[in-house]
C-alpha cells in the first residue's frame, strides 16, 4: 500500500473528535493498521512490544536494534538508555547495585544521558514522569524530522498518541494538553508541506 500522505495528511482527522469524549489510542492505530501493508504492519506491532513493560527485557531490545526500520532501532535505543538510567537511579536510592536490573546495551554515547540523569533529580514523581515522556516525545520528533510522509512519521505518532492516552488515563487535563500539541503538530506537518 505505502499510501503514507494520505495516511499521514488524514492523522488529525482521524483524532479530533476526540477533544471532547477522551482520546483512544486503540481506535486511532487500529484506524492507522487497516491503511498499512503487512510490512508496516508488523513495525507497528514491533513497536507496540516496546510499550508493554512485560515484553521489555534484552531480547525485546535486540530485536528494536537488529530492524531495518531507522525509527524503531533509534527510538528504542533511546528508551533502553533513558530506562537503564531510571533503574541506576532507584537502585541507588534503594542501596542496590543497578546493573543488576539494568538491560546490557552496545556502548554508544549518549547525547541525552546528563539531561536525563538532571530529570531523576527532581523530587516530584509527577513531573519526573511528565518530563520523561516529554522527553521521548521529543525524542520522536527528532528521528522523524523531515520525514513527513513515510512510516517513520507514523511510527512517531505513534509514540507519541501512546503518550496522549497514558496521561489521559493518569491526569485528564495533561493528556488533553499532550493531545492538542499532537493534533498542533501534525496539522502544523501537513500545512507546511501543503505551502
Amino acid at each position: 500500500m505505502d499510501n503514507y500522505v494520505y495516511i499521514v495528511a488524514g492523522l488529525p482527522e482521524l483524532t479530533s473528535g476526540f477533544e471532547n469524549t477522551g482520546f483512544d489510542y486503540a481506535s486511532v492505530k487500529e484506524s492507522i493498521m487497516e491503511l498499512l501493508s503487512e510490512k508496516d504492519q508488523q513495525l507497528v506491532d514491533l513497536m507496540e512490544e516496546g510499550f508493554d513493560e512485560q515484553t521489555l527485557g534484552a531480547d525485546f531490545y535486540a530485536k528494536a536494534a537488529a530492524s531495518k526500520n531507522r525509527f524503531i532501532r533509534e527510538y528504542f535505543d533511546f528508551d533502553g538508555r533513558l530506562r537503564n538510567i531510571k533503574v541506576q537511579y532507584l537502585a541507588k536510592r534503594l542501596g542496590k547495585k543497578g546493573e543488576d536490573y539494568q538491560v546490557e546495551l552496545p556502548e554508544a554515547d549518549f547525547d541525552e544521558a546528563q539531561q536525563i540523569a538532571a530529570v531523576m533529580d527532581d523530587a516530584d514523581f509527577v513531573e519526573r514522569e511528565q518530563k520523561m515522556d516529554e522527553l521521548k516525545w521529543e525524542k520522536a520528533s527528532d528521528i522523524a524530522r523531515m520525514e513527513y510522509f513515510n512510516m517513520n512519521a507514523i511510527l512517531a505518532y505513534l509514540v507519541k498518541a501512546k503518550t496522549v492516552q497514558r496521561w489521559a488515563e493518569l491526569d485528564p487535563n495533561k493528556g488533553q494538553e499532550m493531545f492538542k500539541k499532537l493534533v498542533s503538530e501534525v496539522r502544523g506537518t501537513y500545512e507546511g508541506i501543503k505551502n
